[in-house]
């Protein structure tokens, strides 16, 4: 069975960076999606349905995917992203006038990144993955973004740098090791990056070293958990998560364990 690719697009600039980032990898065996939601006011939904939009997307590169299958459903986009947990991917720009204004959450990124329905990409440029930073913690969500990653087609033209902070309760050298294993298979190459705490600091900056760490390594694609928490716990717990998803350099692959 293909695995599913869905991209949310709502026909913004951002949407049309998302499907250049589609569109400069290669997706065998896999089925693509474009998905636009037609947002109304209420929670009741449609069914998706197949449509042909006056203005079709299509795989332009040779080898890209197979042919594009366009779905629209009429509804809240919260709801209709939660519905689709049966997809494999799925990949947004980082902000838009249909997901995200509609969620009332300021972008596309920071509601997803609080609520993944599912593995989630946000394209920030339409080029393909070359080099990736994948931030491992040793949390049950960090590997299933690692495994997600893995995954891919196209990793095995990706270079991997791992990336683990000491924090309380982490053992930050295990923690990259243990990325690193489930990647040396698959990518191209891996390193494994474990900085040393700096003796004059109380509070390793963890969003800083990750960010510093995505521009050094002039990451493509930067790769890590997020706990799917929502309210005041996703302030704190999900602090990390969202301070990557939105200020990396670079498209961010995130997601959670099941």
């Amino acid at each position: 069975m293909a695995r599913r690719l869905v991209f949310g697009d709502d026909r913004s600039q951002a949407a049309d960076v998302a499907w250049l980032w589609i569109q400069s990898h290669d997706w065998p065996g896999w089925q693509v999606e474009a998905l636009t939601v037609t947002p109304l006011g209420t929670i009741q939904l449609s069914e998706v349905t197949a449509w042909q939009p006056r203005h079709p997307r299509e795989m332009l590169r040779a080898g890209a995917g197979t042919h594009v299958h366009h779905e629209r459903i009429v509804g809240d986009p919260a709801h209709t992203l939660t519905a689709l947990q049966d997809r494999d991917l799925l990949v947004v720009g980082p902000k838009g006038r249909g997901f995200g204004k509609t969620l009332h959450l300021g972008s596309v990124s920071e509601a997803l990144i609080h609520h993944p329905p599912m593995p989630l990409v946000i394209a920030r440029h339409g080029v393909p993955t070359t080099r990736a930073l994948v931030c491992a913690d040793g949390s049950a969500d960090c590997c299933a973004a690692v495994g997600v990653l893995a995954a891919m087609p196209w990793v095995g033209q990706v270079h991997v740098l791992v990336v683990s902070v000491a924090q309380s309760g982490i053992d930050a050298s295990a923690a990259a090791e243990r990325a690193a294993e489930v990647l040396r298979t698959k990518a191209r190459s891996v390193r494994v990056e474990v900085p040393a705490p700096d003796e004059l600091q109380i509070v390793v900056n963890t969003r800083a070293v990750l960010l510093e760490a995505a521009r050094r390594w002039e990451a493509d694609l930067c790769v890590l958990g997020t706990r799917g928490l929502s309210g005041f716990a996703a302030v704190r717990a999900g602090s990390i998560a969202t301070s990557v998803g939105t200020h990396a350099p670079c498209s961010v692959l995130m997601a959670r364990a099941r």
